[in-house]
């Protein structure tokens, strides 16, 4: 019998994936990973009455395909897909959505929750991934990267750039700063404010089963690490 704290979880379709995965392991058992998604979708139903929202499903499906798979850090498609599902909970099939920089901010930032790269993996992304996420900023005209972004692209060329070109004009690079840094101040609080919900959520939840429970313990590590990293990674 699912509690009405689970229950409301799984039928608001701002819940996170993060939350989701570990909501459908206490419901369904760990090995749920391992189903195809009509099953899946079949098993959720019977356990909590009815289908889960749209938004619900394709989050979790995103969250089963980062733990049961490494297309995220290898295929730019897969990256693209799994950032605005993540982020929106949308997903259509026929369309090309390309990920933005909150975007693509966000689905790092919890895929990275959700199943780490190796610790000992320098460069976990692909070179085709990176360029993407490097031509979203430039796009956007966003200099300085976001904090979870400054992880995978290290320092900006283009502010170093910038910084060179007006230093001996202390008032055009006062103004060009601020303008960056409200760019990207902006994403780290929707990024900021989605870590604290999960991590609010998780250290709520009232779990059935042992495994999830232990899943939950491991997960709010990982959550806490993230947010430490992301504050020690304060642009310059």
């Amino acid at each position: 019998m699912i509690n009405a704290q689970i229950r409301k979880l799984l039928l608001d379709p701002n819940t996170p994936a993060t939350v989701l995965l570990v909501l459908a392991s206490d419901c369904l058992g760990p090995k749920f990973v391992a189903w195809d998604p009509q099953t899946i979708s079949m098993e959720m139903e019977e356990a909590l009455g009815q289908q889960l929202p749209p938004p619900c499903f394709n989050r979790l499906m995103a969250a089963v395909e980062l733990v049961t798979s490494d297309a995220f850090y290898v295929s730019l498609p897969d990256f693209i897909r799994t950032c605005n599902v993540l982020y929106n909970g949308s997903f259509d099939p026929a369309v090309f959505d390309p990920a933005d920089a909150v975007e693509v901010a966000w689905g790092l930032t919890e895929a990275i929750l959700i199943w780490p790269p190796e610790p000992n993996d320098e460069e976990p992304f692909a070179q085709k991934i990176l360029q993407y996420i490097g031509a979203v900023l430039r796009d956007e005209g966003i200099l300085i990267p976001p904090d979870i972004l400054r992880l995978g692209l290290g320092d900006s060329q283009d502010w170093a750039q910038v910084q060179m070109e007006f230093s001996d004009d202390p008032s055009m690079f006062n103004a060009i700063y601020d303008k960056e840094t409200a760019k990207t101040d902006e994403i780290n609080v929707i990024v900021k404010g989605r870590l604290r919900a999960v991590l609010e959520a998780l250290e709520a939840l009232q779990l059935e089963d042992g495994d999830a429970e232990d899943a939950v313990k491991q997960l709010l590590i990982g959550l806490r690490r993230t947010e430490q990293r992301s504050n020690e990674l304060k642009p310059a």
